[in-house]
């Protein structure tokens, strides 16, 4: 291992982050079968999962995290692991395998080095990944965090993967070190939500996520909760890092991406979301994923 990094005893790596050098080492995306699983298990790479559509549960050593569109997970080497795909709402998702730190930055298949291990296992805590950066400023790559945003970069990785297109190894090591660099740098990074507040803003999650065309407002999802709407937004926004409104928002895009990617027009799929304005939805697909329908719809035809 290089020198820029350091291990110690409970499995904590630092870099500073001039020295970050990840090397994705394989790239894909894939469409999940209803109960589809994978471990328990580990790997002697880092993976990153990110939920286009749909549903899972993901274990990371004795944390579970249930995870939906727009969320992404982490774990390292040799860190106990298992991924649930859900039996009614089958996940879609991106995955990045990568070396945290090589010289080389030639791909090199992980399949060999995953191995089975048991479930007790999942009992001990998972590697950390720590970022120095200017004076004293450290952080750690978080397991769970809820970034929309970084969806455009993982199928920007997974089209250069799979195009093995001139310099493809050395645009995927950037487009990577961007992508850790976001999940460092936003506050939403790492929020992991308790059960007992999950539980009371339930309600309002199911609704949001089963009627996405409903004009829904804060004070009629904090109804459905039985709060007051002010309590009601602290709550949502501890759970979710969001405020009700953009959550709204976010909801509604996924729903426009699996509505796209069925072939539905632009005009259709607004008007399925309820949107009276064309334009007003374009912004806000654009503004959740970085891409504009119509560009979102060209990228996924080439993946």
């Amino acid at each position: 291992m290089n020198e820029s990094v350091e291990k110690f005893v409970r499995a904590t790596y630092r870099t500073s982050l001039s020295r970050l050098r990840p090397v994705v080492n394989f790239a894909n995306r894939l469409k999940t079968k209803q109960g589809q699983s994978w471990g328990p298990r580990t790997i002697s790479d880092c993976q990153l999962i990110f939920v286009i559509s749909g549903q899972a549960e993901v274990t990371i050593g004795p944390q579970t995290y249930r995870i939906s569109s727009g969320e992404c997970v982490f774990y390292g080497a040799d860190s106990p692991h298992w991924i649930r795909s859900s039996a009614s709402d089958p996940v879609t998702f991106s995955s990045i395998h990568f070396s945290w730190e090589r010289e080389s930055l030639t791909p090199l298949i992980p399949l060999p080095e995953i191995q089975d291990c048991q479930e007790h296992e999942l009992s001990r805590e998972p590697a950390s990944y720590i970022v120095l950066h200017g004076d004293g400023d450290e952080r750690m790559v978080p397991h769970h965090c809820m970034l929309p945003e970084l969806e455009p970069l993982f199928l920007s990785i997974v089209a250069e993967y799979r195009g093995e297109s001139y310099g493809y190894e050395t645009s995927m090591q950037s487009l990577l070190t961007q992508l850790l660099v976001r999940m460092l740098r936003d506050p939403r990074a790492g929020r992991a939500a308790s059960a007992h507040l999950a539980h009371k803003i339930e309600p309002a999650l199911h609704a949001l996520r089963t009627e996405p065309d409903v004009y829904w407002t804060t004070e009629r999802l904090a109804a459905l909760c039985g709060y007051h709407p002010t309590y009601f937004a602290a709550l949502f926004r501890e759970l979710t890092g969001e405020k009700p409104k953009h959550y709204i928002v976010l909801e509604r895009i996924k729903r426009a991406k699996q509505l796209l990617l069925e072939d539905s027009t632009i005009e259709q799929t607004a008007h399925k979301l309820g949107y009276t304005s064309v334009h007003y939805f374009c912004r806000n697909f654009k503004e959740a994923t970085g891409l504009t329908p119509t560009e979102f719809k060209r990228q996924m035809k080439v993946l």
